[in-house]
């Protein structure tokens, strides 16, 4: 049986897309303050393992759980699972903060009405209230004076900090990061790194699928190394770069460090 004393637990997580088994039963769970990194090669199943989390993609097998609430998941018609109850997928969602690749900010809207739409129309939010704590995790991500601005008005790295903001605005439980900054020219990376340790360094629980492997060594609480949909290490920093136990391991290292 799971524990309800984790922030987030998966377990024996399958995901095929036709015949490609891309997920072949991973299983891990994250406490509260945990920064966990996923690692790997493209292709490894990385991004469809945060997706599945918060139901983007409906897992085909496996069972998923945040906080003390398990994903309700029936059989659809033909293979695999689908939602139970899309209230509860509501809820779930309002609870993980999932940043993209590719920001996904509303191009309508400005910045300051990106961040407070979840708030008051999901949430019931006041409006002031919304606006209120929209500036100040504005001036947490460093980019306060843009809350005016529109979405093509800004940088990769600014869109992609104000993208942070827009799910801190909800006050997930969990935060997922889909390789925040594969888009991004390198000179941005930065920025966003930097917000993204300060987050962590506030006891933020986060999963983190990413390349950049000097965050993913000073920053993470542990890392997990996935291969052809499956967990093939996890551990410790210090551990993963120091002693990697299998050898498909050290040459992806090797090759990214």
């Amino acid at each position: 049986m799971l524990k309800a004393t984790a922030a987030l637990e998966v377990e024996d997580i399958h995901k095929r897309f036709a015949s490609v088994e891309v997920l072949k039963g991973i299983t891990f769970s994250a406490h509260d303050g945990d920064v966990i990194s996923i690692i790997g090669a493209s292709g490894s199943g990385k991004s469809t393992l945060l997706r599945c989390i918060n139901l983007l993609e409906s897992p085909d097998r496996g069972r998923i759980r945040v906080g003390s609430e398990e994903i309700a998941l029936k059989p659809k018609r033909g293979y695999g699972l689908v939602a139970a109850d899309q209230r509860q997928i509501s809820r779930i969602r309002a609870r993980v903060g999932f940043v993209f690749q590719s920001f996904n900010l509303w191009s309508h809207l400005t910045i300051l009405e990106n961040i407070i739409e979840a708030p008051v129309h999901v949430r019931g939010m006041a409006r002031t209230e919304a606006i209120e704590n929209a500036e100040a995790l504005l001036q947490k991500v460093g980019i306060a004076d843009k809350r005016d601005h529109y979405p093509s008005q800004l940088s990769g790295g600014q869109q992609q900090r104000a993208a942070i903001a827009r799910a801190l605005a909800m006050e997930p439980q969990v935060m997922l990061f889909d390789e925040p900054t594969s888009a991004l020219d390198p000179e941005l990376v930065g920025e966003v790194l930097q917000v993204m340790r300060r987050l962590a360094e506030e006891g933020r629980t986060m999963l983190v699928v990413t390349h950049e492997m000097r965050f993913a060594r000073e920053a993470s609480t542990r890392v997990v190394f996935i291969h052809e949909g499956r967990i093939l290490e996890e551990g410790p920093p210090e551990q993963i770069f120091q002693a990697p136990t299998t050898e498909r391991c050290r040459q992806f290292l090797a090759n990214h460090l």
